[in-house]
């Protein structure tokens, strides 16, 4: 991404200062459930949803449509509302619910934007880690408001991987992936949700790998991964958010990762 993001199309300095804030609202709100417990629900797709993920994304629903009743919005659990400003908020109240009913403090708030399109700005807050990144197109991306960089290592053979639950890699069809991805790298891990990108943004790992995913689950990944210096596609190295799968890498390995997992058709 070579050209930056003109932030004033959501308010300029103080439009992202308040994005951010309300992210920290919606974050903080669902922390007092965690803290407290809580006893999810079935969708209808057998995925859990809670009293928290549902608060969340209305703090921050309210607050896009207050504040930019132009735009266009989709939430995970209030769906699509259509804007006509070309920019599109894009929000994961609670990304790792099942994390968050378990205990787990690798769940977080996502809250990504797109402007005609593209991913421009991504801020995920982890309330129960302490963590929160700030991503915007052409300004880098920040950790607690100092800047992070991705990992220089490479090749593939000498990184470490960090990927999704198996079950994203069998419901989709792609269960030789996970096999193939073992073989090619020095080391897989299981850390699935937004903790995997967490990883990457922190140099701890050098790439994840994201089968089953929603443009809610990754917009906002996206834009922090790529304004960290690495490199965020699909499973066939598109850019974009809409491929039903992702892999963010710093970069380096990403071709070699790409094909190391195309091995065979991703179904």
């Amino acid at each position: 991404m070579t050209n930056g993001f003109d932030i004033s199309r959501i308010g300029g300095p103080e439009g992202l200062r308040a994005l951010e804030d309300v992210a920290r609202r919606a974050g903080d709100a669902a922390l007092e459930h965690f803290q407290r417990g809580v006893v999810p629900e079935k969708k209808p797709d057998r995925s859990p949803v809670t009293v928290a993920d549902r608060q969340a994304e209305e703090i921050i629903r309210d607050h896009v449509i207050s504040a930019h009743p132009d735009a266009g919005f989709l939430g995970e659990e209030t769906g699509t509302r259509k804007g006509s400003s070309g920019v599109k908020f894009i929000v994961d109240p609670i990304d790792g619910t099942r994390a968050f009913v378990r205990g787990w403090s690798t769940w977080s708030v996502l809250l990504g934007i797109e402007a005609d399109g593209v991913p421009v700005v991504g801020i995920a807050y982890m309330p129960a880690a302490g963590d929160f990144f700030v991503g915007v197109q052409g300004q880098g991306a920040t950790h607690n408001g100092s800047p992070v960089r991705v990992s220089k290592v490479a090749p593939l053979a000498d990184a470490t991987v960090t990927h999704g639950g198996l079950q994203q890699f069998t419901m989709t069809g792609v269960g030789d992936a996970l096999l193939r991805l073992s073989d090619a790298c020095d080391i897989a891990r299981g850390c699935p949700d937004f903790d995997g990108y967490r990883q990457i943004l922190l140099g701890r790992s050098d790439a994840m790998v994201d089968p089953g995913v929603q443009p809610y689950d990754v917009c906002a990944p996206a834009v922090l991964i790529r304004e960290a210096g690495g490199r965020f596609t699909s499973f066939q190295g598109q850019e974009t958010i809409y491929g039903g799968g992702a892999i963010a890498s710093n970069g380096m390995i990403h071709d070699e990762l790409v094909a190391a997992l195309n091995a065979t058709p991703y179904k």
